[in-house]
């Protein structure tokens, strides 16, 4: 049968013995995330998704995107290291978002941007965290809402303890942007009780939403909060949903992860860590 995808990070968790605005965000310059030139290299292939550099990037199913993680479990991927690299580019691309060194710096007199987190019991709930952490770092006022509690982070949250908010009212709304770290399949598929509000409040607030890898299953309830931005994590799903502005994050994975599935992966990545994608088919 076919195994989920919060079934596959169980098993890198598993491994580890863990627990089964003035600024106007449309203006961020490419350049700043993306390549600045055509690399020399030559490709043969085709993709579902290329980047601004015409570097096609294979879109792949659920299925055939658990078979590469499960390669790349077995090759030594800790899942760890995936959480903090893709929790690491989420902040950076973040701070872009908000506008970077004209927004983000010590010398800035107006009010520092906010940024509301949420985060569920999923694996984009950890990345989201990590993201906060990072964040509340830089000059950036984090609230971070956990709605499920994840599993094996009772230390950063402790060190996020003065950043959290306890429930959805307490959330302003005016806020500069929002990092959605609830939109994983499994906890879509549950549809908890909490979902309702929060998809209300991202609504009225209308603050652009930055998702993490969402995987929309066909039937829901309602449409999930509506996301300006979104990032994949490794690989993009073939179909994810309404996911706004797509952006993939290197989270580590390699050729040899991708091979029996025939597909001919080369890393679209060069000298960055986040890049935009744009589809290539309907």
């Amino acid at each position: 049968s076919t195994q989920s995808t919060g079934e596959i990070f169980d098993e890198w968790r598993a491994q580890e013995g863990g627990n089964v605005s003035h600024h106007n965000p449309e203006k961020i310059k490419p350049s700043e995330m993306v390549l600045r030139r055509s690399p020399v290299r030559t490709f043969t292939f085709s993709g579902e998704f290329q980047t601004d550099e015409k570097i096609p990037v294979v879109g792949l199913s659920l299925t055939k995107r658990i078979a590469v993680f499960k390669n790349a479990i077995n090759s030594g991927l800790s899942y760890s290291h995936v959480v903090s690299v893709a929790g690491m580019a989420m902040s950076q691309m973040t701070i872009q978002l908000l506008g970077g060194s004209c927004r983000v710096n010590p010398q800035n007199h107006n009010k520092p941007p906010v940024a509301v987190v949420l985060v569920s019991s999923g694996d984009g709930g950890k990345v989201a965290l990590t993201a906060a952490l990072h964040l509340s770092q830089h000059s950036v006022n984090v609230l971070v809402l956990v709605l499920d509690k994840p599993q094996g982070c009772d230390g950063m949250l402790n060190v996020l303890n003065k950043y959290l908010v306890q429930s959805v009212s307490c959330l302003p709304s005016v806020v500069d942007i929002i990092i959605d770290g609830i939109q994983d399949r499994n906890t879509l598929l549950r549809w908890p009780g909490w979902l309702d509000s929060v998809i209300d409040w991202t609504e009225e607030s209308a603050a652009p939403l930055l998702a993490i890898d969402p995987q929309h299953p066909t039937k829901l309830p309602r449409t999930p909060p509506v996301a300006k931005w979104s990032c994949a994590l490794g690989a993009p799903l073939l179909s994810q949903g309404n996911v706004g502005r797509l952006f993939l994050i290197d989270i580590g994975l390699f050729p040899s992860a991708f091979q029996d599935q025939d597909i001919a992966y080369t890393s679209p990545f060069f000298d960055k860590f986040v890049i935009p994608l744009h589809r290539t088919t309907s």
